[in-house]
């Protein structure tokens, strides 16, 4: 003979009270209904245990952040003297230049970090965009009596705000 359980031993669904059920949440051990049950690789969970939290890294590591910066200041030279190079060649490429070059920035960063983002290396992203940007001659005009004069022209202060666009898209998280 099969012993029926009495009202006191039955459990029910912590979600839906007039489910009966004998499974609990390995996390937290409430008892679920099998529409509640979701299955971890460490065992069956209810809603509020199996949902993400969101990502658990603290962060890149420091060493990340200098290599970024050293990538993005080679990167941001070398497309610098390339795009003014470019602009020289081929007066109306400014639009695609400037997106490849952001797309450079940004990758060449990614890359010297390890795939990390956040925003640390945003700002390692758009500071090298800017410096690109000023050495390809887009954000501030020629020397004047040994100072630099920000650029009126409405075109060049569109394709580097792009191009510092693109640098810094690529490495948010």
């Amino acid at each position: 003979m099969s012993e029926q359980l009495t009202e006191e031993e039955k459990t029910y669904c912590h979600y839906h009270p007039d489910i009966e059920t004998n499974v609990k949440c390995s996390n937290c051990g409430k008892p679920i209904c099998p529409d509640d049950m979701i299955f971890s690789s460490v065992g069956i969970k209810c809603k509020e245990c199996a949902r993400p939290v969101g990502r658990m890294v603290a962060g890149p590591k420091p060493i990340y952040y200098l290599r970024g910066a050293l990538a993005g200041l080679g990167t941001a030279i070398a497309g610098g003297i390339a795009l003014m190079i470019l602009r020289a060649i081929i007066p109306f490429g400014g639009f695609i230049f400037a997106m490849i070059l952001g797309y450079a920035l940004g990758e060449s960063i990614s890359w010297a970090a390890r795939r990390n983002t956040g925003l640390g290396l945003q700002i390692i992203a758009g500071i090298s965009a800017v410096l690109a940007f000023t050495i390809g001659g887009y954000l501030f005009g020629p020397v004047l009596l040994g100072r630099f004069f920000l650029s009126l022209n409405p075109f060049g202060l569109l394709m580097s705000g792009i191009g510092i666009f693109i640098a810094v898209a690529r490495l948010k998280e």
